[in-house]
């Protein structure tokens, strides 16, 4: 395996010179990342803590390949005498489709004729309305991804660790927490540990 390939989770470490509370926090950060499905998308993740300066430091490096839904993947698009009919196949994405398309062409020219059917009006040329209808994102895992990675770092984090600094994109996180405010030497140590990972 390339050093760029990774199998969910094929790196996780936690560093502490209190080895038992590291090893009681690795238990914990499974269990709470299992909970909130994050052991897939997360490749590497590396943890630090010393409870004595006090600091707690997480770095992590996303999974590839999370791609977006588009109202093209989920539905199909036909040509009605009113305009262009929308079908949308996932009933789970049905009220976000219909919103987005609400938002575009205004919510007095839809017509929704089922609740996972609506007809928008045609507007100018044809194919590039269809393309412009198909690609319309309905679902971005990255946005749930984001919401649940901070959800599990809040969970994740020592009590009592209130000064926080994160930077989370969508191949990246990091997060430094402490009692204190945040000195350059951790932030160092942060840089550190996310080279240590390929981020």
């Amino acid at each position: 395996m390339s050093d760029l390939a990774m199998e969910p989770l094929e790196v996780f470490t936690v560093e502490s010179e209190d080895r038992e509370g590291a090893a009681k926090y690795r238990e914990v950060i499974s269990d709470i990342l299992s909970d909130l499905n994050l052991v897939r998308a997360i490749g590497r993740l590396k943890v630090y803590i010393d409870p004595k300066a006090p600091v707690f430091i997480i770095v992590g490096l996303f999974r590839p390949g999370l791609a977006k839904l588009t109202l093209g993947d989920v539905a199909d698009i036909t040509s009605v005498e009113e305009g262009l009919l929308v079908s949308i196949r996932e009933e789970l994405y049905a009220s976000k489709a219909v919103g987005k398309l609400w938002a575009k062409y205004g919510r007095e020219s839809v017509i929704q004729t089922e609740r996972a059917a609506v007809i928008v009006p045609l507007k100018g040329d044809f194919a590039k309305q269809m393309d412009d209808i198909s690609s319309i994102v309905v679902y971005d895992p990255r946005e749930d991804l984001k919401k649940n990675v901070i959800d599990a770092l809040l969970r994740i984090t020592p009590e009592g660790f209130r000064v926080r600094k994160h930077y989370i994109d969508e191949h990246t996180l990091a997060f430094i927490a402490s009692e204190d405010p945040i000195k350059p030497e951790w932030v160092e140590m942060c840089k550190k540990l996310r080279g240590s990972i390929g981020a």
